[in-house]
């Protein structure tokens, strides 16, 4: 069925469209609606149907889809069709160096955590949120209209990498029926410079020639390969979960970095969940803002850049250090040999904070459609939160999730420790650090479901 889809001309631009028209209806049903009460805006992050949409469902579904069926959320999104576009009538500028070397989507992935969400909170200030989007959209035309072919979706898109290396984890892949056809092909439609601008049926304007897909990282399965191959060669087939991470993975330094700041964000947003860990993680951040007498929208800085940018890269330099250290590794090495390991456990306890996001947003959707801009609805709840106790769904649901939280993370530590086991070390003791720095992270999590469970 997937694959009869992606040979339809028409269906995968249609669904396009569709959320091309989804995504500016949500611009217009945040814009103009905010406020400088942060205690209010916790609660308008919700009543507010355009935001509650965004953060607690769209965002959740796009994550949870890269790490079971790749990077499908590409497929349709509105900014592939933008770029896209705009690339068509732009200047067909060749990207430098630096755009390929990946550091772009580390750094506006930064950004947009550390300034946009830790400091201007855009996901609690429809306002805030729609600029945001607007600013994406406009970056998506800009680049389009001066670099070539798809450079914002390769190259600028912040989620870029995140998807990237959660597709890592995915049972489908896209590749070739026969790649004996893919060798005596003269043509070569879905590489072919000639269509690198068509509509329907471009050819890869990624870079990649189908037979030689290795892993899911980099194919943002736009199905156009699958309308200018003129041999029907092009398949998305099955394979077994996580099957990219047992084969051999060339990371740049943009993606390491970018995990980096990832896997330390997951932590944060697994112990801010209950009050003795948030406590114990804000811990630093909130002596350093103490002792500099920082307030405000600054000090949300501070403790973002000291919780994803500083403490992890303290906590994986030492690690990567031992390994060059004890294991004779390269830093290269060292770095992706972590990434990997912690991968699984990351991706498992983005998968739980995903499900406990849209769950705990239940009882909200009972006033959104009466009132979607939301600020009554906020006003009333901010005077009586008993608004929002004794939803049925949630009371079902709630304790499932609480056993997933220990269910997961223990699952994740499995594949890590199955991951390492099949990667490439130098020795046994770069193994063993491998080992240490999985049951480290895993710890962490597990821990804290349990004292929140048993709480």
């Amino acid at each position: 069925m997937i694959n009869k889809l992606f040979k339809n001309r028409h269906f995968l631009i249609s669904l396009q469209f569709i959320t091309l028209t989804v995504f500016i209806s949500l611009i217009y049903g945040s814009i103009g609606i905010t406020t400088n009460d942060a205690d209010f805006a916790k609660i308008l992050r919700n009543t507010n149907l355009a935001n509650l949409i965004v953060w607690s469902y769209w965002w959740p579904l796009i994550i949870v889809s890269a790490m079971f069926f790749g990077r499908y959320w590409c497929t349709i999104c509105p900014m592939e069709l933008v770029t896209s576009l705009a690339g068509k009538l732009g200047l067909k500028r060749r990207p430098g160096k630096f755009l390929k070397s990946g550091w772009i989507i580390t750094l506006f992935y930064a950004l947009i955590l550390v300034l946009g969400i830790h400091t201007l909170a855009i996901h609690r200030i429809p306002q805030y949120m729609a600029l945001y989007m607007i600013t994406l959209f406009a970056i998506a035309v800009i680049v389009g209209l001066i670099w070539e072919k798809r450079t914002f979706c390769t190259y600028v898109c912040p989620i870029g990498h995140l998807l990237g290396l959660y597709s890592l984890l995915s049972f489908k892949k896209l590749g070739v029926i026969n790649k004996d056809v893919c060798k005596t092909c003269k043509t070569k439609d879905c590489i072919s410079k000639n269509n690198h601008y068509n509509i329907i049926g471009r050819s890869c304007t990624s870079e990649l020639y189908p037979p030689l897909i290795t892993d899911n990282r980099d194919c943002i399965l736009c199905g156009q390969c699958f309308k200018s191959c003129t041999k029907d060669n092009i398949i998305i087939k099955k394979q077994k979960i996580a099957a990219d991470l047992f084969t051999k993975i060339n990371l740049k330094w943009a993606e390491i970095a970018f995990f980096v700041i990832v896997s330390s964000f997951v932590i944060y947003e697994i112990l801010s969940e209950w009050h003795p860990t948030k406590q114990i993680i804000m811990a630093i951040p909130n002596y350093i803002n103490h002792s500099l007498i920082i307030t405000g929208s600054t000090a949300g800085t501070i403790k973002a850049l000291t919780l994803f940018i500083i403490l992890p890269s303290v906590f994986y330099f030492i690690l990567a250090l031992s390994k060059t250290i004890f294991a004779k590794e390269t830093w290269k090495n060292s770095f992706s040999q972590l990434v990997f390991a912690l991968l699984p456990i990351t991706a498992s306890m983005h998968l739980l904070k995903a499900i406990l996001k849209t769950t705990s947003r239940i009882p909200y959707w009972k006033y959104v459609f009466t009132d979607p801009k939301g600020v009554d609805t906020a006003e009333a709840i901010m005077q009586n939160h008993d608004l929002l106790q004794n939803h049925i769904l949630t009371n079902i649901i709630s304790p499932i999730a609480g056993y997933l939280g220990i269910l997961l993370p223990i699952l994740g530590l499995g594949l890590s420790l199955l991951v390492i086991k099949k990667q490439e070390h130098i020795n046994s003791t770069s193994r063993a650090i491998s080992i240490i720095a999985a049951l480290i992270y895993a710890s962490i999590f597990i821990i804290t479901m349990l004292g929140w469970k048993l709480a």
